[in-house]
């Protein structure tokens, strides 16, 4: 506000002076329709930043994917901008304007999302009860029980691939802990599978059939009935 009293001030002392402010206002204006455009900008990204933080979005210390490729650990959150660092290590500094997604990893508690891949020849029954066996391992592991909230969730036969049955089981965890739970699952799976002799996938491919619609049916039957329709 001062500074454009003091502008305004200097413009009508100038003017009584016998200088011509003609050009000088002529600039002003031109100077004041840029920074009209560039303050677009600016306003929204203050704006929905706002609207971000007031609804409780993120905060400091989560992990979150914000749309077009940019995920990682809110480092620092200010009333224009988000930083974050990815796994690499790279950091993002991403105005608020440009955040068309927020998906956030740590709020509350996550999943262990694991699609465990079995050969069609083996019981899937019997699998079922070692990975069962393989979330008690979990739960009996000091430094894990407490990062698990739920050791176990069986979803059922996800897939039928090619060469695989795939099997969607869950583990929830504590907040921002998914990673190290899941990474020791992965590995016990792995052990319990080779000590019950367990294939994950079929070495030749498996050939799944559809069966063909109405309109899909093609062959000698149906072009005799073409015939005996037109006849």
């Amino acid at each position: 506000m001062l500074s454009v009293l003091v502008v305004l001030t200097s413009l009508i002392i100038l003017s009584h002076i016998g200088v011509d402010i003609t050009p000088l206002l002529a600039g002003a204006g031109v100077i004041g329709v840029a920074i009209g455009f560039g303050s677009q900008a600016l306003v929204k990204d203050i704006i929905t930043g706002l609207f971000i933080l007031m609804e409780d979005q993120i905060a400091v210390g989560d992990v979150v994917d914000v749309g077009r490729d940019r995920a990682g650990v809110v480092e620092a959150i200010t009333i224009r901008t988000i930083r974050l660092r990815d796994q690499t290590g790279a950091v993002y500094t991403i105005p608020f304007s440009e955040v068309t997604t927020v998906k956030n990893l740590t709020r509350d508690f996550a999943y262990v999302v694991a699609r465990i891949t079995i050969s069609y020849k083996e019981d899937i029954d019997r699998v079922v009860e070692i990975l069962r066996q393989v979330s008690e391992q979990l739960m009996a592991d000091d430094d894990l029980r407490p990062l698990i909230l739920d050791p176990f969730d069986y979803q059922g036969v996800d897939a039928l691939d090619t060469s695989s049955v795939v099997l969607l089981v869950r583990i929830r965890t504590v907040a921002s802990k998914q990673a190290i739970v899941g990474r020791a699952f992965n590995r016990l799976v792995k052990m319990a599978f080779d000590a019950h002799g367990i294939s994950s996938r079929d070495p030749t491919p498996m050939v799944i059939l559809e069966t063909p619609t109405a309109l899909e049916e093609t062959g000698p039957a149906s072009e005799a009935a073409q015939l005996r329709q037109r006849a």
